[in-house]
């Protein structure tokens, strides 16, 4: 018996539709999960995607962009670039053997062992043909070799099939001048594939998944204003999509973006005074070491710091390390010889601690350790900050008096303070005892004051003294800048403060950079107005467009008296007058000069104690324009080895930037 369905043809026909919509909504919601998909792969995952691709036949080639130029405060180049042929090695999908050969072949036309040349390529293979690690993906572009000879890119570009891989492309390498200007100051540049190993802001650059944009065989700062305007001199990279055959070489160029060079660099150095100083260093330390007469000698006289500052500005005008060496050194392999003679020239003696020139001698590791550092005692230098203090904390005023007595003790156990030669100068005022530049007159002061406040004066002593630059940074935009070393400070935490405020108050108890001591001159000649040394005068685009310019910056102001500074002018003018420790100095000028002389006596191990050569000095006196301040390590006293250089830089200083304002 059959049994007949209890449902109606209405109801049966509404089933049937429900599960066509069923159906329907399903086949929409696949196609809407196809969408989705679709769209991740294009948008989400299109790196990856782009990275499969270009491990397969298309590749973007970076093309680098050339850094901005350097220039001095009047348009003069200092640095540039030039257009060389780089070799670049794209990976093929051949066998490990075709690579291998391709590299064998490489080695014979480039010049260079197998072995550096697998390196270069990075393909996983050493010159034997075992596997390797490797460095970067296989579709990373890798420099071979630049600044190729016209021979080497006609064997490369009419071979091809010999070298499997390898295109021939323009790149641009940074080019210095041959006449070793501010070198130091300059600084230098190097590959970002060595640079990321050793210093941190391109360690940390290249840690980021695209090396924060920089390429490997870029060139980027390692030291001076190279270093500190990467960010200006640094260009836009652009790039070329291309498709490429199975042997690696370019087919079709898809898409191309053109590098946008960095901006240019306009320093507040000038040429004529930065060479001229250079020059005349050189060869007064030759005649200082043979032909100086009798004490005057100093054979040992082989290094010197010079630094001239404006006082109003901050501008830096010259800024010498000496002895300096070429930077183009680094646009080839730099040779473990190389790099021994470096370590002698390449640190910038003007804001950190350089090394004695021990090259030519038989043992110079040893000869080394056998003479000061750049950093030294400022010794009779720092009497006109003294004189300063001592005004202002009323130990004495312009008109107090002190009888010489040739030998001043300020302790019963101590040896007594004595003056150059033994000198006994008489009746001494502060300005006097300036002009004869008088030890027992100002370690008088150091004991009055000690015996006034006792410790508390060392850092009364040491507020004062950073407020001119001393014991603190300048704020030069160079990077390892040292703050020197306030050995009085040691002294007093650890012995004496009686022995430390007396052995500072002459300079022999602190030791300073010469740009500390640039600064320090310029801020006396500015009535305690300190200002930050600048070295960028502005900063233009490629098409020469200003798109930054400097601006004077005041660090702080002194709290000193303004009527002091006029006593300390008043004694550093008489230094370069008749019966002065300079009185041999400035005379062709249509100006007077204040100036300082410093004989430091510092004790090296080895030798026992040597003279440094300190001086400082600002012009015009009546009204400052350049501020200077040399150093000669054992180049004895101030006005024979550090005066001449100072005279100079002011000289030159006045032909460059006073003389046509004064017609």
């Amino acid at each position: 018996m059959m049994l007949k369905s209890n449902r109606s043809p209405h109801v049966h026909k509404e089933m049937i539709f429900n599960r066509f919509h069923g159906l329907w909504l399903i086949v929409f919601l696949l196609f809407v999960g196809l969408i989705l998909r679709l769209s991740w792969v294009q948008l989400g995952g299109g790196d990856k995607y782009h990275q499969l691709a270009a491990e397969n036949n298309f590749k973007q080639i970076p093309v680098v962009a050339p850094r901005g130029n350097i220039y001095d405060r009047d348009g003069n180049k200092l640095v540039g670039n030039q257009s060389l042929f780089t070799a670049i090695y794209l990976e093929t999908d051949t066998s490990e053997q075709d690579k291998l050969q391709t590299a064998k072949r490489l080695s014979k036309t480039l010049d260079l062992p197998v072995g550096e040349v697998l390196e270069r390529m990075d393909v996983g293979l050493d010159a034997k043909g075992k596997t390797v690690p490797r460095k970067q993906p296989p579709y990373y572009p890798k420099k071979i070799k630049d600044r190729l000879t016209e021979k080497e890119v006609i064997a490369i570009s009419e071979s091809p099939d010999r070298f499997k891989g390898v295109n021939i492309i323009l790149e641009p390498l940074r080019e210095y001048r041959k006449d070793t200007f501010a070198v130091q100051t300059l600084g230098y540049v190097r590959p970002f594939s060595g640079a990321k190993a050793s210093l941190k802001r391109y360690i940390d650059a290249g840690k980021k998944p695209n090396q924060g944009g920089y390429v490997d065989w870029e060139q980027v700062g390692m030291d001076g204003l190279e270093y500190s305007f990467q960010d200006v001199l640094r260009g836009k990279h652009g790039y070329r999509l291309v498709r490429v055959n199975s042997q690696g070489k370019l087919v079709d160029v898809l898409k191309e973006v053109q590098p946008k060079a960095g901006n240019n660099l306009y320093t507040t150095l000038d040429e004529k005074m930065q060479l001229e100083t250079e020059k005349f260093a050189e060869k007064h330390l030759r005649y200082l070491r043979t032909k100086a007469p009798g004490k005057h000698r100093a054979p040992y006289a082989r290094n010197a710091y010079a630094v001239a500052m404006e006082v109003k500005t901050g501008k830096v005008r010259t800024m010498m390390s000496y002895p300096d060496y070429d930077p183009n050194i680094w646009n080839r392999r730099v040779s473990p010889e190389d790099f021994k003679g470096l370590t002698y020239v390449i640190r910038n003696g003007t804001i950190m601690e350089a090394p004695y020139d021990a090259r030519g001698y038989a043992n110079p590791e040893k000869e080394f350790g056998r003479h000061p550092l750049s950093i030294l005692p400022l010794g009779s230098t720092f009497k006109p900050m003294m004189t300063l203090m001592a005004l202002q904390k009323q130990l004495i005023t312009p008109y107090t008096t002190f009888k010489d007595p040739g030998a001043f003790r300020y302790a019963k156990a101590t040896p007594p303070i004595r003056n150059s030669s033994n000198h006994n100068y008489g009746l001494l005022n502060a300005a006097k005892a300036l002009q004869k530049s008088a030890n027992t007159f100002f370690a008088w002061t150091g004991s009055r004051w000690y015996q006034r406040e006792g410790k508390k004066a060392v850092d009364e002593f040491q507020k004062y003294t950073h407020q001119f630059g001393l014991g603190v940074k300048t704020g030069i935009p160079l990077k390892g800048e040292q703050d020197g070393t306030e050995d009085y400070r040691h002294i007093a935490d650890n012995g004496s403060s009686l022995g430390a405020m007396v052995l500072a108050s002459f300079g022999q108890a602190q030791r300073y950079t010469a740009m500390q001591l640039a600064q320090y001159t310029a801020t006396l000649a500015n009535d305690g107005v300190r200002m930050r040394p600048l070295l960028m005068e502005k900063i233009t685009d490629e098409k020469g467009k200003t798109v930054k310019k400097a601006k004077p910056e005041v660090l702080s102001r002194a709290e000193i008296d303004p009527r002091h500074f006029d006593t300390v002018k008043e004694g550093m003018l008489k230094v370069t007058q008749p019966g002065g420790t300079a009185s041999n100095l400035f005379k062709n000028l249509p100006f007077k000069v204040a100036a300082k002389t410093g004989t430091s006596e510092q004790d090296v191990p080895g030798r026992g104690r040597v003279n440094n050569s300190v001086f400082i000095a600002f012009a015009p006196a009546d009204d400052p324009q350049i501020a200077v301040a040399v150093i000669v390590p054992e180049g004895g006293y101030g006005s024979i080895a550090g005066g001449p250089i100072a005279e100079k830089m002011i000289e030159t200083y006045y032909e460059q930037f006073m003389k046509n304002k004064q017609k």
